[in-house]
């Protein structure tokens, strides 16, 4: 007779039969055959909805792209950390998927206004007076977006600016992008990847 230790919170578990306990006999895991239609493409049932779903799925936005809703973004399961969502177009994206295909998901943006994700926006233009804020007054005043930093720095009659600010979505980045490039005296505006830190 072979002893073993008995968590009390499987006692309950256990049967009293005349003057012995019986324990309880394992349970054979049940298995479904799953009916596949042959209609339903297989790609679609791998599909994940984020954003306005997300107490339901636990995930994580990748710090090595900064995606935002409105990208074309994949998931990526990773040992510890759960589901990292990265954009298709990252640094790191033909690597994940050619060496660890198998832990990447398809997955899609819900719709959701309620949640704003930082990006950051390159800008150069001639150093006029008042440009800081031409560029503040747009961006607050009438985009009515948050700016999280402003940086700004003039050189021979240009500046170089970075400023991280969160939009709700990549329609809303790209709104401010072209209102931007229309100011006068912007050259160029270009989204960057915005460190948290």
């Amino acid at each position: 007779m072979s002893v073993r230790n008995i968590d009390l919170k499987e006692l309950k578990e256990f049967q009293l039969l005349g003057d012995r306990l019986e324990p309880p006999r394992p349970v054979k895991p049940v298995i479904e055959a799953k009916h596949q239609d042959s209609t339903v493409p297989r790609k679609d049932t791998e599909l994940i909805i984020f954003g306005e779903s997300s107490d339901r799925i636990v995930y994580t936005l990748a710090n090595c792209c900064k995606p935002i809703p409105g990208d074309d973004v994949f998931g990526f399961v990773s040992v510890g950390k759960g589901l990292t969502i990265h954009r298709t177009n990252c640094p790191n994206a033909a690597k994940l998927m050619a060496n660890y295909g198998h832990r990447v998901v398809k997955t899609k943006w819900a719709k959701n206004k309620e949640i704003s994700f930082l990006t950051g926006i390159r800008l150069v233009g001639m150093d006029d007076v008042g440009v800081v804020n031409k560029i503040t007054n747009l961006i607050s005043g009438e985009l009515r977006l948050n700016i999280n930093a402003i940086t700004i720095e003039a050189k021979d009659g240009l500046f170089e600016g970075n400023i991280r600010i969160y939009v709700h979505d990549k329609e809303e980045l790209e709104e401010l992008v072209t209102r931007l490039k229309q100011l006068s005296g912007i050259h160029s505006v270009v989204r960057y990847d915005a460190e948290t830190s």
